[in-house]
C-alpha cells in the first residue's frame, strides 16, 4: 500500500509549494526601498516565518518524489543517462527553495533587530537570488527528463515534449515565473499517472527492454 501511495508525494509537493508562495506573497519588488522592505518584515512576521517552514517541507518532498521519478524512468536502458543529468537540475531547484527559506527565517527571526539595508538583502536572496538557481534547476530538469520520457515510453510521451518549451521559458527572464508554475502542474500531473501506472501490472512491465525508444 505504501508503495502504490508513494508517487502521490507529487501531489503533496504541489499543494506545499502553492501553499508556500501564496502565503510568502507580498507586493515588494526589487525597487522597494529598504525602509519600506523592514517595515514588511516587521509587520508579517509570522506570515514569513510560516512560508518558510512551507517552503522546507516542500524541498523535503519534492526531492523525495523526483528521486522516485528517476528510480521510475531509470528502468529503462535508453534514460538512465539523462535521469542521472535530470536529478542534478532537481538538486539546483531544492537549493533554490532552500536558499529562500533560510532568508524567510532571518527575515522572521528578530525582524526588529535587522537594518533596513540588511533586511532589503535577505529580501533579494529570498527572490531574486534563489530565482536564478530555480530556473537553472528547471531548465536542466526539464530538458532532460523529458527526453528521459521520450527514450523510456514509461510516461505519455506528451509529458516530454511539453516539458522542453517549460525548460526555454525557465532561462528568458521576463517569462521565467510561467516555468516556475508549469513546474509544479507538470509535477502534479506525472504525480498522477506514476500512480495510476503503479497500482496496476505497470511495475513489472518497466522492467522489460522492449519500451518505446527515440532514437
Amino acid at each position: 500500500m505504501l508503495k502504490k501511495l508513494a508517487p502521490m508525494t507529487g501531489v503533496v509537493f504541489f499543494l506545499l509549494l502553492l501553499a508556500a508562495v501564496l502565503v510568502g506573497s507580498n507586493s515588494l519588488s526589487a525597487k522597494s526601498s529598504p525602509a519600506k522592505v523592514l517595515a514588511y518584515y516587521q509587520a508579517h512576521k509570522d506570515k514569513t516565518g510560516l512560508s518558510g517552514i512551507l517552503t522546507v517541507l516542500s524541498v523535503v518532498v519534492g526531492v523525495i518524489f523526483y528521486g522516485m521519478l528517476r528510480d521510475y524512468l531509470r528502468r529503462h536502458e535508453a534514460s538512465r543517462g539523462w535521469t542521472a543529468t535530470a536529478f542534478g537540475g532537481v538538486l539546483l531547484f531544492a537549493a533554490s527553495g532552500a536558499m529562500s527559506a533560510g532568508a524567510q527565517f532571518a527575515l522572521a527571526d528578530a525582524p526588529r533587530h535587522l537594518t533596513p539595508a540588511a533586511a532589503q538583502m535577505l529580501d533579494l536572496l529570498n527572490t531574486d537570488v534563489s530565482n536564478g538557481l530555480a530556473y537553472a534547476g528547471i531548465a536542466v530538469l526539464f530538458v532532460a527528463y523529458g527526453l528521459a520520457v521520450l527514450r523510456s515510453g514509461l510516461l505519455p510521451r506528451w509529458l516530454g515534449w511539453v516539458s522542453f518549451p517549460l525548460a526555454l521559458a525557465a532561462v528568458i527572464p521576463w517569462v521565467g515565473f510561467f516555468a516556475f508554475v508549469g513546474a509544479g502542474v507538470w509535477t502534479l500531473i506525472v504525480s498522477i499517472v506514476m500512480w495510476r501506472r503503479l497500482g496496476g501490472s505497470e511495475i513489472a512491465a518497466v522492467t522489460a527492454p522492449s519500451a518505446t525508444s527515440v532514437t
